[in-house]
């Protein structure tokens, strides 16, 4: 049985590829800029996080999307 991936581990893919493309731009460029750093690190939480909801069970993910509606 074939399934295809969940439009959160797409992004979260991307978000990844982002972070490193920029993290390995500016490694050299601005090294001193603390802010990016910050933005950088908020940037890979973020990929992480929408990894993770990608890639978890089905029951917990309805669980967690009907959480996410309640709201």
């Amino acid at each position: 049985m074939k399934r295809d991936m969940r439009k959160e581990t797409k992004i979260g893919i991307l978000l990844l590829v982002l972070f490193n493309l920029i993290n390995f731009i500016t490694t050299n460029i601005a090294p001193e800029i603390h802010i990016l750093h910050f933005l950088l690190g908020g940037l890979a939480g973020l990929s992480l996080c929408q990894i993770i909801i990608g890639i978890l069970p089905e029951s917990a993910y309805l669980k967690l999307k009907n959480f996410k509606k309640s709201l």
